[in-house]
């Protein structure tokens, strides 16, 4: 019975020291939500810029892994909290959430009080995560759609393109229109006869800052004499194998079919090239609902 008793003793004890000395967060939050890492990624980061053009937010990344892990400390009135935001698929669809907590200045207070009360730690962390996540909820019932439909095969476009190096992915759509007029002028002025949806070609994708170097396109038919031009220039996309994805929302928002088949490449173990193509089949110019808009986007086999 004293055994027992000094066993008792010496499991509490270890208890309580990894609970307050070596227990890595004050506290940790955790949901599922069925998108894909690569948005849940995009739109914190989105999230923290607009939040912080209110007084009583501000933050500040220490650590960013694309797509799997934000660390950020972040203050609203006055209570500086540490938030290390982590997301792992668990499936094809679902991605799993876990938000460590530390507020440095009274660990051992929120460690003692979390699991019984709603302290200000507590209450202020709660209240940012659950800001983020009906955000979240929000844009995947009435913003964005996107389905993997699996291997499919890009076919063989000649095509005239424009070139745009270094842009944020987040500025592509903008550079399309302020550019469509030049060039569909090109292709009219010159007779060109041009297919129906213009697409883009993505040549480089910095996950690290959010850039890329890509080619806005229109599909045309080729002839035997083509015209020489030092910024409009012509190529050819060879037949290739690709996963396709269906994209369903405003295209400023279409790379979140990307982060859908990044995801999916690598859940299943495919080779890919990170250089996704996208065609686009509504013209936004018409407007309508967006959730009606619809991409192609593929992500190329190696």
């Amino acid at each position: 019975m004293k055994n027992l008793k000094y066993i008792i003793v010496i499991v509490l004890s270890f208890v309580f020291i990894w609970y307050f000395f070596i227990k890595q967060y004050d506290y940790l939050i955790s949901f599922k939500i069925k998108t894909s890492p690569g948005n849940l990624y995009t739109n914190l980061l989105d999230f923290n810029l607009v939040k912080s053009q209110i007084d009583s937010f501000a933050y500040v990344l220490n650590e960013k892994m694309p797509f799997s892990r934000i660390n950020e400390d972040i203050t609203v009135h006055d209570i500086t909290i540490n938030y290390d935001w982590k997301f792992n698929s668990i499936n094809d669809s679902i991605v799993m959430v876990k938000v460590g907590l530390i507020e440095d200045e009274n660990s051992f207070y929120n460690r003692l009080t979390a699991p019984f009360a709603t302290t200000p730690f507590k209450k202020t962390a709660l209240n940012i995560i659950k800001d983020f996540k009906n955000g979240i909820d929000y844009q995947l019932k009435n913003k964005i759609k996107v389905k993997i439909s699996g291997i499919d095969t890009i076919p063989t476009i000649t095509y005239a393109y424009l070139n745009f190096e270094n842009i944020k992915m987040e500025e592509k759509a903008i550079e399309m229109m302020k550019n469509n007029s030049m060039l569909l002028m090109f292709i009219k002025e010159h007779n060109l006869k041009k297919g129906d949806f213009p697409f883009v070609i993505i040549n480089n994708w910095n996950r690290e800052d959010g850039t890329i170097n890509f080619r806005y396109c229109f599909p045309i038919v080729t002839r035997d004499s083509m015209p020489n031009d030092n910024v409009i220039k012509f190529d050819t996309i060879q037949s290739m194998a690709a996963i396709r994805a269906i994209y369903n929302g405003n295209y400023k928002t279409s790379d979140r079919g990307w982060f859908a088949l990044y995801e999916y490449s690598k859940r299943h173990n495919m080779s890919v090239d990170l250089k996704p193509i996208e065609f686009f089949k509504n013209n936004p110019q018409n407007g309508g609902n967006e959730l009606e808009w619809v991409a192609d986007i593929y992500m190329p086999l190696k």
